[in-house]
């Protein structure tokens, strides 16, 4: 086993080491990732013939196209330096925090053969000393991960991009610092500050990388690496991941405190002919919600996409700056515009999601009238829905 190169990868700020090592060493490693890494994604099951002919070619002999792995952010001290002196002790020891970021038929299929010929020696020490190269990404952080992921599997048929981001960002499913996650599992709604339910932020999440407050349908992989790449120009050094969660807990905080922890009587929701299943009673309640999320996480990446705002961070600023001066007033008129979507709405939820796209593009973009003003975007909001469906 031997390092060939070494290079920085200056789109990702990582370092590429291009190594070369037997088939039989890359099986000790790879049956370690495959087995020990939640992470790693699952075997896909195809009926293509492609990869039995591989087995063959590599029978006689042919050279494979390099598999490449990386060091999973936060699991491994990615800034240190692997050289040909601790390469192989620090792949021994840490193989399990690897991950395949391209290649995972290709490993499946070498296990697949080193079983199937140890009932030939000849072929069987043939096989494993064949030499395979594979890139080894070190200092990545996890938006890196993700960027790689997209662009090496584009044009195969790759893991959705929702599993991606679920894998990655996996070792958060918890929460992290005094967020708490809460799981499909527990079947519990958020009730304080700092609580969510990680789906819910993971599509929060999507809609932010993806700029579309809509659930997922039919992806296009290369806008979503742009808008990967226009987002990321500036925060390949932070976890863009917490700075949506921060940046979306302030906003929620603000308006919270600033209602002093409203919650609307069930005889006010009913005098103001709002539903008796109102979309929330109160601001806690409703900005925990997906649609909040993905419409605020698309939102966000139009503000930036557009120079509008310069990143999350201008978020969290910014919020300490809202107004919102008849706090009940304003809830009121949500829940009555909210009531109206559901009347008239032919897909309920994509239509909540896009009001509140509306409400956060207006309430963050200085040249609208709602900017930093939550009673004035409440309004704005509607206008621009109702406007968006008379088209």
């Amino acid at each position: 086993m031997k390092i060939l190169t070494s290079n920085t990868d200056y789109k990702i700020k990582a370092v590429n080491n291009l190594v070369e090592m037997t088939i039989g060493e890359y099986v000790e490693i790879a049956r370690v990732i495959l087995k020990n890494n939640s992470l790693q994604r699952r075997r896909v099951t195809t009926s293509n013939k492609t990869y039995s002919l591989l087995k063959e070619d590599i029978k006689t002999g042919c050279v494979i196209p390099p598999i490449v792995l990386a060091f999973f952010p936060g699991e491994y001290d990615h800034k240190t330096d692997i050289n040909e002196k601790n390469l192989i002790e620090t792949l021994k020891i840490l193989s399990k925090q690897l991950l395949i970021l391209d290649g995972l038929q290709r490993t499946y299929t070498i296990l697949d053969l080193y079983e199937e010929v140890k009932s030939d020696v000849h072929l069987f020490e043939k096989v494993l000393a064949l030499p395979l190269r594979i890139e080894i990404y070190t200092g990545i952080s996890k938006i890196g991960v993700l960027y790689r992921m997209l662009t090496l599997n584009t044009g195969q048929t790759p893991m959705s991009t929702r599993h991606q981001i679920e894998m990655i960002y996996s070792d958060y499913n918890k929460g992290f610092e005094d967020f708490i996650f809460l799981t499909e599992a527990e079947n519990t709604t958020p009730s304080a500050s700092n609580e969510f339910r990680f789906s819910e932020v993971i599509d929060g999440f999507i809609s932010y990388i993806t700029g579309d407050y809509l659930p997922i349908d039919k992806e296009d992989l290369i806008s979503i690496i742009k808008n990967l790449e226009n987002l990321t120009n500036d925060d390949l050094d932070k976890d863009l991941f917490k700075l949506f969660v921060k940046s979306f807990a302030s906003l929620r905080d603000t308006l919270n405190k600033d209602s002093n922890n409203l919650v609307l009587e069930s005889d006010v929701i009913k005098e103001n002919n709002i539903s008796q299943r109102p979309f929330g009673n109160s601001f806690l309640i409703i900005f925990s919600k997906v649609q909040v999320l993905s419409g605020y996480g698309a939102a966000i990446n139009f503000l930036i996409e557009n120079g509008l705002i310069k990143n999350l961070e201008t978020i969290i600023e910014l919020t300490g700056k809202i107004k919102i001066t008849d706090p009940e007033l304003s809830l009121l008129k949500m829940l009555q515009y909210l009531d109206f979507i559901v009347m008239n709405a032919k897909k309920i939820g994509n239509e909540q999601r896009m009001y509140f796209y509306y409400l956060i593009r207006s309430l963050f973009n200085e040249n609208n009238e709602g900017y930093l003003d939550f009673d004035k975007s409440v309004e704005q909001a509607n206008k621009f829905y109702k406007s968006n469906m008379l088209r």
